[in-house]
């Protein structure tokens, strides 16, 4: 009774799970600027433009003028954190430099908390002067949304975590102004009542489009204004049936250094070409097990019983 008990309790926590699937810091911006003015009325003066091995920059400069015309930052667009650290940005570059940075890097190999990994996509964006870098993130979980804020955002955000201000909003409650004060209370009066109401915004794109983690870091003001500078978003793709027209041209890349093997690329192609759910993932090429179940919660519960009985490697 109580092994059944306790299938029972893990598998309702399976199936009340979200598929959170990251996107690139390009979308996340192009999502949020084209939502938060139709949602919170905020026009945001966002302007980027996405790197591969196939893009021609003089089309690319045809498409997108501003390339032209102003200084500009270049960063990997990978799913990663830490390029600044890392050496991977480069500031106030001019069109030519930053070709030139994107041609040195591209398909070179790097290695990120443990994983390799050959760089493929970049942003590039205008060069934005500022003095202050605010902290905001929104992560969903079972009961509600905890969303964060800090005067202190920026690369040395972890080593000023005990700056963050920290709030819970109940999934059954909205956001107001109100429930925002604790975030913004130290924030000087000639700009708390404007962030407060793009932390409010945000919130409003967040929900509206099924988003499971939104993250800037950081954002500034310019010239009175929210500009987020640097921004990582994750989707609940499950979501995507009522959500892909706002969505419009979505990517999902994999995790970085994950490469998929050509039986799992095959499969992946089956699956993007029908309406059913075909999905294959080697997690031990050399495993001598396989659990052939149907059923998101079973699977999870098979897999867990054959790690509990030793046997996990």
């Amino acid at each position: 009774r109580n092994t059944f008990r306790g299938l029972v309790l893990r598998t309702i926590t399976v199936c009340n799970s979200m598929a959170r699937k990251k996107i690139r810091e390009y979308d996340s911006k192009r999502l949020l600027k084209e939502h938060l003015k139709r949602l919170a009325n905020i026009d945001l003066q966002i302007r980027s433009a996405q790197v591969t091995e196939s893009t021609d920059f003089t089309e690319l400069t045809n498409q997108e003028s501003w390339l032209s015309s102003t200084k500009l930052v270049v960063k990997p667009d990978m799913l990663f954190g830490k390029r600044g650290k890392s050496g991977l940005v480069a500031l106030k570059l001019d069109l030519a430099e930053v070709a030139d940075f994107v041609k040195a890097r591209l398909g070179t190999e790097v290695e990120m908390e443990g994983c390799k990994a050959p760089i493929t996509t970049f942003i590039v964006e205008p060069f934005v002067p500022h003095d202050q870098e605010y902290y905001l993130s929104i992560v969903s979980d079972r009961l509600g949304c905890t969303i964060s804020f800090s005067e202190c955002g920026g690369i040395e955000i972890e080593e000023n975590w005990d700056k963050v201000k920290t709030i819970f909003l109940p999934a059954e409650k909205s956001m107001t102004l109100e429930v925002c004060a604790p975030l913004i209370a130290t924030l000087p009066l000639e700009v708390r009542a404007k962030i407060g109401n793009f932390i409010m915004g945000a919130f409003a794109v967040f929900q509206d489009l099924d988003f499971s983690f939104m993250e800037m870091n950081p954002f500034t003001l310019v010239d009175g204004e929210p500009f987020p500078l640097d921004m990582r978003g994750e989707l609940d793709d499950t979501a995507a049936f009522k959500n892909f027209k706002k969505w419009g041209d979505i990517e999902f890349p994999l995790p970085f250094g994950r490469v998929l093997s050509s039986t799992e690329n095959f499969i992946h192609g089956l699956d993007e070409k029908t309406s059913a759910s075909l999905k294959f993932t080697v997690l031990n090429p050399k495993g001598r097990i396989w659990t052939m179940v149907a059923g998101g919660g079973a699977s999870v519960i098979y897999a867990d019983t054959v790690g509990d009985l030793g046997y996990a490697s």
